[in-house]
């Protein structure tokens, strides 16, 4: 499944990189686009596996407003 989530905060390439990579770590995550130009992150993921709250909170564990 696809989903694309709003996440505010991001300023750069770094914030990408780590927005990417903490998503990364979730199971279930198949890809991730993130765009502080768009202030949005594109997320493939298995249904079965992943859990979006948890994808939500890992990103807001950073300090970005998701949503």
């Amino acid at each position: 499944m696809k989903t694309v989530l709003n996440v505010k905060g991001m300023k750069c390439g770094g914030c990408e990189t780590t927005v990417r990579e903490v998503v990364q770590a979730c199971e279930g995550v198949i890809s991730v686009q993130p765009s502080f130009r768009d202030n949005r992150v594109e997320i493939e993921y298995d249904e079965a596996k992943a859990n979006l709250e948890a994808i939500e909170r890992a990103i807001a564990a950073q300090g970005f407003q998701v949503g």
